[in-house]
């Protein structure tokens, strides 16, 4: 069975660490990035099953990855979940971005996503 792709956004090194622990260990491809440019790009380059995005990034929001991910034809549409510190943009995270999934950052959030991922993909 063919590995299934995540893409992480995320621009916290210490958190692009642990995420890709927890990833890894699920076995997943997992793919980080940094910014909401370089996830746009990986988005269209390797088509991923599942977008991690933190919401609040250097060059924009998580609304705005979303939204050039769903109107590029040369992307899959994606499960994404919005995995964040800031409480206040769940609304926001299933509404504008219209994610699958919200998670508040934390060891527990981390702990659980890749069950999260799985049961997501399971769906779709």
């Amino acid at each position: 069975m063919e590995q299934q792709c995540i893409l992480v956004i995320e621009d916290d090194l210490a958190w692009q660490k642990l995420i890709r622990r927890y990833l890894d260990g699920a076995g997943y491809s997992v793919h980080i990035v940094g910014t909401c440019a370089e996830g746009v790009k990986l988005a269209e380059l390797h088509k991923p099953d599942c977008i991690i995005s933190d919401f609040h990034l250097p060059d924009g929001d998580a609304v705005s990855i979303c939204s050039a991910i769903r109107s590029n034809e040369n992307t899959k549409t994606p499960s994404i979940i919005i995995f964040s510190s800031d409480p206040g943009v769940e609304a926001t995270a299933y509404k504008e971005c219209q994610a699958a999934s919200f998670m508040l950052k934390g060891g527990g959030a981390l702990a659980e996503l890749p069950a999260a991922i799985s049961n997501m993909l399971a769906l779709r």
